[in-house]
């Protein structure tokens, strides 16, 4: 059986950042993933690389970065009120310093993290581009099995961005506290990684 649409492969595999040499990102060759195919669970560059694989197959590709995380675009720069970081009329400054990574959601609902790149009198200048944003990928490993997805493989098992605060970049009214949370506290809360995590965050 190979990887297709609607399968559930078992692998282990290595993530570096542009190749072989680079910076370790994702590693699961001591602890096999089962990833689901079809769902749009995992960044595209990675799912289309290992569909028509099948139990037994190493694999190694590049990916682009337009296939991973995406180009840098200018547009994932903002200003954020600095009133959106209020808590009972008390700014979070625990928060609020240049390099922290808050998590957030955009007006949609959707969760995001941003990077603090400069602090204003009324302002914070935040970069939500991905992390990685920009950046190739080389990624190698082994299929160790690939079965047809069952209705349990489907169940939720916990949402992306279940840590994030619920703060609106257009907040603007002190008292709204956002309950933002950081990096840390981020990353404590989901243990998945950027294949196996279901969207990519």
């Amino acid at each position: 059986m190979v990887i297709n649409k609607n399968t559930v492969a078992t692998l282990v595999y290595s993530i570096h950042i542009n190749n072989a040499e680079g910076e370790v990102i994702e590693n699961s060759q001591n602890e096999p993933k089962d990833l689901l195919f079809g769902f749009d669970r995992m960044i595209s560059g990675f799912e289309s690389n290992l569909i028509g694989k099948e139990a037994g197959s190493e694999f190694k590709f590049n990916i682009a970065a337009g296939d991973a995380f995406g180009e840098v675009r200018e547009e994932m720069v903002v200003n954020v009120p600095k009133a959106a970081f209020m808590v009972n009329g008390e700014l979070r400054e625990d928060l609020i310093f240049l390099g922290n990574t808050i998590s957030m959601m955009d007006n949609n609902g959707r969760p995001l993290k941003g990077k603090v790149i400069d602090i204003t009198d009324d302002k914070v200048r935040m970069d939500f581009n991905h992390p990685l944003a920009g950046e190739g990928l080389y990624v190698y490993g082994k299929v160790l099995n690939v079965r047809d997805i069952t209705p349990e493989d489907l169940e939720p098992k916990g949402g992306c961005g279940s840590g994030s605060c619920g703060c609106s970049t257009e907040g603007n009214s002190e008292g709204s506290g956002c309950g933002c949370s950081t990096e840390k506290e981020t990353a404590d809360s989901s243990s998945e990684g950027c294949c196996g995590g279901g969207c990519g965050c």
